[in-house]
């Protein structure tokens, strides 16, 4: 067999938005194969991103698009009009889809289909996240998955949906969804967490963090009900992010007489989250539902133990109960106050959970996860050796 040689291959991966913890993927992508990372949709209308990477060192920009909502501004229908021409036109080797939520990844499937393209189906979805719409696809969605030539996983629990969906488990590569690892490290080493204790005015021993929106399916009322469940305490729960239901949470935190101890921080850049991370002195991730969690992989690079529920799909990847932080179930406040309760229990044990912490994530780099796609998409194109 002669040498395979990846940087050769014309690779074009769709991702639905342009998210800031996805570029240092795609630059490191792009240092192992001709990629062109298309993406779908604009990050603006469901986050408060940059929609651009100028800097990035990868090719990457938004197709042109139209954006259909559907009830919310988190969920919406993304149509790519010039998709199929574009596919046509450049003639990649091989096609990298990310995920099925799209029109544009059964267009792509379909290119690759009738044009003969290795296609590969990147993925993180569970069996966790059941939604009407998902019932009601799932017949298309197993065919799309049936019909790549690899796979690619976020973590187990996705690799295991794949498969139930008719991928090949010896085709199926695992690429740990995760962060630059360093870049949080790092700054989180240089942050001033007293200062930002100063600026929050928080009089408290300790601080449990919460990052992400303020939603109900991220379990954050769950959250608010078991940090009422801990009486009295010297700590203070920040609540870092924004969402429509912040003032459902504010008002609960009130009538729970908690208000005093519950700091809404407001939403913060990916950029800015280090120093948070630098005042807490554990995360948690009460997420009714959650396909990943990247906060995990960002708090654990700094040192910081998590208290996660079963229903996030990095679990059973990261979370080493009892080690580096605490698995509970989903939807339960005296779960998740028992976990929090343990943890502050044994101070003298918070210095072995910060190393385990940083030990624990070590091995999840995105260099790894990018060797994965290249032995994706070297088994897809039948060259895998």
């Amino acid at each position: 067999m002669s040498e395979w040689n990846s940087r050769s291959v014309r690779v074009v991966l769709l991702h639905n938005f342009l998210s800031p913890t996805r570029i240092p993927l795609f630059e490191a992508l792009a240092e192992r194969f001709d990629l062109d990372v298309w993406i779908l949709g604009d990050i603006r209308s469901v986050r408060a991103w940059p929609a651009d990477a100028p800097g990035a060192r990868a090719r990457i920009r938004t197709l042109p698009h139209y954006t259909i909502p559907l009830g919310s501004r988190y969920n919406v229908v993304l149509i790519n009009y010039t998709l199929r021409r574009e596919l046509a036109r450049l003639k990649p080797d091989a096609i990298i889809c990310c995920g099925w939520d799209t029109p544009a990844a059964f267009l792509a499937a379909r290119f690759a289909r009738r044009t003969g393209t290795p296609f590969i189906v990147w993925s993180g979805s569970t069996p966790a996240e059941t939604t009407f719409v998902r019932r009601v696809t799932k017949p298309w969605v197993r065919t799309l998955v049936c019909g790549a030539g690899a796979w690619v996983a976020y973590g187990s629990r996705a690799k295991e949906y794949l498969v139930s969906l008719g991928a090949n488990t010896d085709k199926t590569f695992l690429a740990h969804n995760t962060v630059e690892l360093a870049d949080f490290a790092n700054a989180c080493a240089a942050s001033d967490g007293v200062a930002l204790r100063a600026r929050l005015g928080i009089a408290t021993k300790y601080v449990v963090l919460y990052c992400g929106n303020l939603l109900d399916l991220k379990g954050v009322g769950d959250l608010i009900e078991a940090f009422s469940k801990l009486g009295e305490s010297d700590i203070t729960l920040v609540l870092v992010g924004s969402g429509k239901h912040e003032t459902k949470y504010r008002a609960r935190a009130k009538e729970l007489g908690i208000s005093g101890r519950v700091v809404f921080a407001g939403f913060a850049q990916p950029g800015d989250m280090s120093a948070y991370y630098a005042l807490g002195d554990t995360l948690i991730v009460p997420s009714r539902k959650e396909v990943w969690g990247l906060v995990i992989n960002e708090a654990l690079a700094c040192g910081v133990p998590v208290i996660a529920t079963d229903a996030c799909g990095a679990t059973p990847d990261l979370i080493r109960d009892g080690e580096n932080g605490f698995v509970v179930p989903a939807r339960n406040p005296d779960a998740l106050a028992g976990a929090i309760d343990a943890y502050f229990a044994h101070p003298e044990r918070h210095r072995a959970m910060r190393d385990a912490a940083r030990a624990s994530i070590a091995p999840f780099t995105i260099e790894r996860a990018a060797d994965a796609f290249v032995d994706a998409v070297r088994c897809a194109m039948g060259n895998r050796a």
